[in-house]
């Protein structure tokens, strides 16, 4: 097996076990059980249980990012696993646009933050 397809079967293993993550264990934020403040992640967990339990506003409630964060990784995992059986390079070419992009991305991010903090997640 070539570097690229491993790199490819690595990264979708730890997506299915991030996914795993997310509906076995109650994982606390450490950011702020430390500082005392929600990070900008806060409340992603939960949304992405209610999203896939199809509870669409409710995780839009949890958190803003959930269902962008949620169709990024699905179209992230769709391509992996068209890169590892069609041998292409879809996935670095998305990756490097959405790098690409990484002050719209940093502005949602703090916007998601100021939510967070606001609403008290």
């Amino acid at each position: 097996m070539n570097n690229k397809r491993l790199i490819v079967l690595i990264s979708i293993i730890l997506l299915v076990f991030g996914i795993l993550v997310v509906f076995v264990f109650d994982v606390n934020c450490v950011f702020k059980s430390l500082i005392g403040i929600p990070c900008p992640g806060c409340g992603l967990t939960r949304g992405f249980r209610s999203l896939l339990s199809g509870h669409l506003i409710k995780a839009e409630m949890y958190n803003v990012l959930t269902i962008p964060i949620f169709l990024f990784l699905l179209v992230f995992l769709i391509l992996l696993i068209y890169d590892l059986f069609l041998k292409k390079e879809k996935t670095s070419i998305f990756l490097r646009r959405f790098i690409n992009n990484y002050k719209l991305i940093l502005l949602l991010v703090l916007v998601s933050w100021i939510i967070n903090i606001i609403r008290g997640i």
